[in-house]
């Protein structure tokens, strides 16, 4: 991957944007970009973003930290679209564990492979 474009989670028009950008990766981020309000919001779109027409883009989602309550709240919602891969900021080793666990049980409860989930 050459380029990754990081794409705010709760705009329709930037989302579009970021699908004809011609970056070898969107990066939906329900994470900094948008305000805890707005982030119900961003989660939606972001799943119907995911659920749509990728073309050869690989498209990953920035939750937020595993520390909150909103990052299990970003995995519920994006996960039964199968995002290429999940983004965690403040990652620790104990955070990454924890982070796997979830993404096993998802895509377990979701008839995900195992793993496929970057």
């Amino acid at each position: 991957m050459r380029s990754l474009l990081f794409v705010t989670a709760d705009s329709e028009r930037k989302l579009a944007s970021g699908r004809r950008s011609g970056a070898d990766a969107l990066i939906l981020d329900l994470e900094d970009s948008l305000a805890p309000s707005a982030r119900p919001h961003g989660r939606s779109l972001a799943r119907a973003a995911l659920a749509g027409e990728r073309g050869a883009q690989a498209w990953f989602v920035r939750i937020n930290p595993l520390d909150g309550a909103d990052a299990l709240a970003d995995l519920v919602a994006v996960l039964p679209a199968r995002p290429d891969g999940i983004m965690l900021p403040k990652a620790t080793p104990d955070r990454l564990r924890r982070l796997d666990h979830y993404l096993t049980a998802l895509e377990a409860a979701h008839g995900i492979p195992q793993g496929a989930t970057r």
